[in-house]
């Protein structure tokens, strides 16, 4: 039997229309839409075509999908000019890596959630406190590593296969697991804020549909949590300059426009000293590309699940358990860390997924 959901996975995650596949393996577009709503199944040649085109091998298409996030509200950190197309790419290869981790916990036993969502309507800034509270970071402790304290707290963090792209981040909650799903970003202090606005959402409007308040809430929260006033109030000097906030990124972890607006909120710096530090960040071309460069950080619990479960070099078990092929298992745990990866003795400490092991048959 083929599975619809299946064939719509790959197609989307592959960016081709109905049209454009139905075109490249002979079909017509309404066989395929057919196909993909189950009311008929494509013969098994043609669906080897559908398979080489897309690169999933047959039998996943022939597994039924456990994970679905249609229905449920995504919110996305992006940016601007996102198509729906792209977006939709994010949410199949959301449900495809995050099925393959749902899979994994089968087998394990994990650490439990310990955030929980909140009434809509709850102050970000006290959202932010309690969560830096569960996650067990004192009130002047930078939040460096999120993605892995995050998956300490049960939090499932997965990082997509999608270089390139112009999404940072979506979340959503998968029944009563949240899901953080984080894509390429070659900025660790872009990576580190998309992370916090996507809990904030996840803590702050869990059913909630996309809108702009939500979006600035969520941004709320994601300075309320990434850079703490009180903290900020000790350590931003009086009269700070670009290389004062430079070294304030280091240790935070956050970009410095984040930090002029920071800045400007403590009212460390006037309206026309803030207009000005903007201004000299364009005009050295660090806008965009800012100075004092911070990697990114790859989440862990994806990797180590599948080193529990498959040995030390898992592409291969993997590949067999999902029905991927060992190139896109590849891929996919190249996105997550090994444990020499992780940035930080604390980090090591923590989430170094000892605490996963294997369920008692």
């Amino acid at each position: 039997m083929i599975y619809g959901t299946r064939l719509t996975q790959a197609r989307e995650f592959c960016l081709l229309t109905q049209r454009a596949l139905a075109d490249e393996i002979g079909i017509s577009q309404g066989t395929l839409s057919n196909a993909e709503r189950d009311l008929t199944e494509l013969p098994f040649s043609v669906l080897t075509q559908f398979a080489t085109t897309t690169g999933f091998p047959v039998d996943f298409f022939q597994q039924a999908p456990r994970v679905t996030f249609e229905g449920l509200p995504t919110h996305f950190r992006a940016r601007a000019g996102m198509s729906v197309k792209e977006s939709n790419q994010a949410k199949r290869g959301g449900e495809i890596v995050a099925e393959a981790a749902v899979t994994m916990l089968d087998h394990l036993e994990g650490p439990a959630l310990t955030l929980a969502s909140m009434p809509l309507g709850t102050d970000p800034e006290i959202a932010a406190k309690g969560a830096r509270d569960a996650l067990g970071l004192s009130p002047h402790e930078p939040a460096i590593g999120l993605p892995v304290l995050l998956e300490h707290a049960g939090v499932l963090v997965v990082a997509l296969p999608l270089p390139n792209t112009r999404r940072d981040a979506f979340s959503l909650w998968l029944q009563d697991r949240l899901v953080l799903a984080l894509l390429d970003v070659d900025a660790g202090d872009r990576q580190l804020w998309s992370t916090a606005h996507e809990l904030g959402h996840g803590l702050l409007h869990r059913g909630a549909g996309a809108s702009k308040t939500l979006e600035q809430e969520a941004d709320e929260f994601a300075m309320h949590f990434l850079t703490p006033l009180d903290a900020m109030r000790r350590e931003m000097p009086a009269h700070p300059t670009i290389q004062d906030f430079a070294l304030l990124k280091r240790r935070w972890g956050v970009s410095i426009a984040a930090l002029i607006r920071t800045a400007r909120r403590l009212e460390r710096i006037d309206e026309q000293r803030y207009t000005s530090l903007f201004k000299q960040m364009a005009a050295r071309g660090e806008r965009l590309r800012e100075r004092a460069a911070i990697a990114p950080i790859k989440p862990r619990g994806f990797r180590a699940m599948a080193e529990t479960l498959y040995g030390p070099h898992p592409a291969q078990g993997l590949a067999r358990s999902a029905n991927w092929t060992p190139a896109f298992a590849e891929d996919v745990l190249s996105r997550h860390a090994t444990g020499s990866e992780l940035p930080s003795r604390r980090i090591t400490n923590v989430v170094s997924i000892s605490s996963l092991r294997a369920r008692r048959a």
